[in-house]
């Protein structure tokens, strides 16, 4: 009697990789993400399925067994701005900042996705050593997965937030329209340090413990609950334009409130600022991990 042949063991396809609980016909698409597969146009459709896929995996995992789910994202900033706003309104009242509680907010929204994107791109490839090294993809997929993730909740807290800063102050409205542009010059400047830093973790894992003890003092470095041109004793400017241009976030804090809530267009050097080093350090973060990437599978 001649023997049953044994069954041969799964590919390494990306359901079974990724998100075992998914449907098979859900992530097909993104199976043809290997280089040497199918024509140009059909290779991209297969990298925009797996940045879906990746994306819904980051969204879902976020807030998994969590009673309120993603109004975790809202109760934070605000339970932040109540205990600011009283520090500062009340306990050290020295303070002539008009609309301060939207003014704080505001800054923190934007600061939470600077540093989730930076604590969560960090470890964007680490975190997905198995998929590394048994699936070939974009692996700038992974960073941009993480800033896109953040990056829908922000927006829409942020939404939320500009609407009430110019109910507030009808005088943003003609400036308002500039917000969107920022916030994705922003977003750009979020990918390229996630993608460095991201590679840069492979390689060398006390990375991701250097952004965390980095990020506390970056946070009251960066003029989330005061405002650089309002300090008690001045400072020498050089000092100003260290704080303001030295910090990544800061221009596109600034810019942002200055569009939505004081009604005025960011002074040029801003505008220049947000402009080139956003789309800048995306540039310069993917070149830098496309040129490592052939060693991750080794080193995870």
């Amino acid at each position: 009697m001649a023997e049953r042949p044994l069954s041969a063991p799964p590919p390494d396809t990306i359901e079974n990789v990724i998100a075992p609980d998914e449907t098979a016909d859900q992530l097909a698409p993104a199976r043809s993400a290997d280089p040497i597969m199918g024509n140009k146009r059909e290779r991209r459709q297969a990298q925009f399925e797996l940045l879906r896929t990746l994306l819904h995996r980051e969204m879902r995992g976020r807030y998994r067994d969590s009673v309120l789910g993603s109004a975790w994202t809202l109760l934070q900033p605000i339970a932040m701005t109540g205990v600011y706003y009283f520090l500062f309104s009340f306990l050290f009242p020295n303070n002539s900042i008009p609309n301060y509680a939207l003014f704080i907010l505001t800054a923190l929204i934007l600061w939470n996705l600077f540093a989730n994107c930076m604590n969560l791109g960090t470890m964007a490839i680490t975190g997905s050593a198995e998929i590394v090294r048994k699936v070939w993809f974009r692996r700038e997929l992974l960073p941009m997965a993480v800033v896109l993730s953040q990056a829908i909740t922000t927006l829409i807290l942020l939404t939320v937030v500009v609407i009430v800063d110019v109910i507030v102050s009808p005088a943003a409205l003609k400036t308002v329209i500039l917000v969107p542009f920022i916030f994705v010059l922003m977003l750009c400047m979020c990918f390229g340090l996630a993608c460095i830093l991201a590679t840069a973790n492979v390689f060398f894992r006390d990375i991701s413990h250097l952004v965390n003890v980095i990020l506390l003092p970056l946070f009251f470095l960066t003029p989330v609950f005061y405002s650089l041109d309002n300090f008690p004793r001045q400072p020498p400017p050089w000092v100003i334009d260290l704080l303001r241009y030295g910090n990544p976030v800061t221009p596109y804090i600034e810019s942002i409130r200055a569009t939505a809530i004081e009604g005025v267009v960011p002074g040029l050097p801003l505008l220049l600022y947000c402009i080139v080093v956003g789309p800048g350090l995306a540039v310069i973060g993917v070149w830098f991990l496309r040129r490592k990437d052939d060693k991750f599978a080794v080193e995870l």
